[in-house]
């Protein structure tokens, strides 16, 4: 970017610079960047500061003109000067009342920095607090709210805090209230001569609403180092404002008023980050779809339960063909779907073939519509919309070349056929390709089970002790596939730790189908210590996709091992 247009903030509109850009909003934020050395021709510098407060509607617009720095919006924990203890949740700019929607504190004793969003934003949604950090709504399972903690080299540590904005403006509403977003920013740059520069000194210059700027240029006898040196100052707020009334209907609090009844018959889905519902257009293009603001490029979000149908009811199915992306079909050829599961655990789904379903299905899909959260499902969009399939096979795919490349080694090395020609029913092999969709473990424990049986319990017990004996092995009638894979790589070469480090993922594969079978708990860390990893992953999406990776990696081990 050319440093006239940099010291101008001509990309201000751009995340992060615009705070309010994206489906979730940030309200907490510091940062800085860095180019070059501090006393060199080409160095350029940027801190960006970002602070918010709730403040009652009738005050927001004067808010946003009259207060001119983050640094007003700030709110002290501890004993003043009046010798009253702040909570740090309310505070004052004049006549302006503030009040804080989050909290931000250095324990006085211990100085850990502590970050939560509000007592009220996290009642009146009744959030579920996941990692120390992810807010989630406990009906529509989607991330409201994320905090964190930033470190610099000279700095003290920073929170950073992101809301999403239909969950934000929501409870805006039931409190009256908007919210108003502080920024401020610098920008510093070296040049050889002031025209270099590209910087014309202005004072609080408004560049739009509720936007200034300030620059000034320094000369070398201030600098010390022979450049001039540009500075300039932006102070920009931006205003939130509420619904016009809560969203009742999604509220997990009983609602003692009304019933919210549809305007029409036919199902209605979420088309936009705050949450505007619409009827699907049919026998239109996607162009229409897009200029219409139904989706993101036409798809639409759902809450992941949408697929259990599919998974379950016989006659439906839906089956991946990539790790995360496939299609839904339903029965009698009624229809098909294109389907994607995102980074949040989302369900991607294309409206125009949505659109095209019979009215009870549309029907049911609707009643899993869901407010956008993450980005479209990357398989899906980088195939479809940017005509760049990923290499990222199926599931199933990765299993079956995994056991063919075992299979093969048998073959040719010892003259069987290792596995039983058999494989899981399509409903397990569609289970298996879609993944876990619930969030819970036991989802993981059941998919276990059906991979063992295919990857382990098809394996031939006397393929394997001919193969062991030809490698000079002794077999033992007591042990079974897993010990008898062990015991060939032994006879191959290997060292007995070496050998039991390749079969360990099977191993910790056994463990954890073995919880499929028992009532409670299943301890998982001693299972992903086994896979490969020393703690649990954190949703059972991941866990499965490193048990399913570990499994045909150890397989294609085993095979490259015994083919040397």
């Amino acid at each position: 970017m050319a440093l006239r247009d940099w010291f101008q903030y001509s990309d201000r509109n751009k995340p992060p610079y615009n705070p309010t850009s994206s489906t979730t909003i940030t309200i907490e934020r510091f940062w800085q960047n860095e180019e070059g050395e501090f006393d060199s021709s080409n160095w350029r510098k940027e801190e960006w500061l970002i602070h918010c407060a709730l403040i009652p509607v009738d005050q927001l617009s004067v808010a946003a003109i009259e207060i001119a720095s983050p640094h007003y919006l700030t709110f002290e924990t501890g004993w003043n000067f009046e010798d009253e203890f702040s909570f740090g949740d309310y505070s004052e700019y004049g006549d302006i009342q503030l009040y804080s929607l989050l909290s931000s504190t250095k324990h006085p004793i211990s100085q850990e920095l502590i970050i939560e969003l509000s007592r009220e934003f996290v009642l009146y949604h009744a959030l579920h607090k996941r990692n120390q950090c992810h807010y989630y709504h406990p009906v529509d399972n989607i991330l409201v709210g994320e905090t964190s903690i930033d470190s610099h080299e000279i700095y003290d540590p920073t929170p950073k805090v992101h809301i999403h904005r239909d969950y934000l403006r929501d409870f805006l509403a039931a409190m009256k209230m908007g919210l108003l977003i502080s920024v401020v920013a610098d920008r510093f740059a070296n040049a050889p001569t002031e025209e270099a520069l590209e910087l014309e000194q202005v004072e609080d210059h408004q560049i739009d609403e509720f936007t200034w700027l300030s620059t000034v240029i320094h000369t070398p006898e201030f600098t010390n180092h022979g450049y001039f040196r540009g500075r300039s100052t932006l102070r920009r707020n931006f205003i939130i404002e509420p619904y016009d009334e809560p969203k009742f209907e999604r509220s997990p609090w009983h609602y003692f008023g009304k019933p919210l009844t549809e305007e029409s018959a036919l199902a209605s889905f979420i088309v936009n980050d705050e949450g505007r519902r619409e009827i699907l257009p049919k026998n239109t293009y996607l162009g229409n779809y897009i200029e219409s603001g139904i989706g993101r490029f036409g798809y639409l979000y759902f809450r992941p339960e949408v697929l259990q149908k599919y998974l379950q009811v016989p006659g439906y199915s839906v089956f991946f063909h990539m790790r995360s992306w496939g299609s839904a079909s339903l029965s009698g050829n009624r229809g098909t779907i294109d389907v994607g599961i995102n980074s949040q655990g989302l369900i991607n789904a294309f409206a125009p073939d949505i659109a095209d379903l019979p009215s009870t299905e549309q029907t049911y899909w609707a009643s899993y519509s869901s407010l956008p959260s993450g980005e479209i499902c990357e398989e899906m969009f980088q195939t479809r919309m940017q005509q760049n399939p990923p290499h990222s096979p199926g599931i199933t795919e990765l299993i079956r070349d995994a056991r063919s490349q075992l299979s093969t080694v048998f073959e040719k090395q010892f003259s069987v056929d290792l596995f039983k020609d058999i494989e899981p029913s399509q409903q397990d092999l569609c289970r298996l390709s879609v993944g876990p969709i619930l969030n819970q473990y036991t989802e993981v424990n059941e998919l276990a089970k059906t991979l063992y049986g295919w990857v382990i319990e098809t394996m031939q017990i006397p393929p394997l002790r001919t193969a062991l004996v030809a490698l000079g092995g002794v077999v033992d009638n007591g042990v079974r596939q897993i010990k008898l894979l062990e015991k060939s790589l032994i006879a191959k070469g290997l060292d007995e730790a070496q050998a039991r480090s390749i079969t360990a993922p099977l191993v910790g594969l056994n463990d954890l189908r073995i919880g499929a079978a028992h009532i409670g708990s299943l301890e998982l860390e001693p299972c992903f210590r086994l896979i490969g990893v020393s703690s649990v992953p954190q949703t059972p999406r991941e866990g499965w996709n490193l048990c399913v990776d570990a499994t045909t990696t150890c397989l294609r081990t085993i095979a490259a091992t015994l083919q040397t």
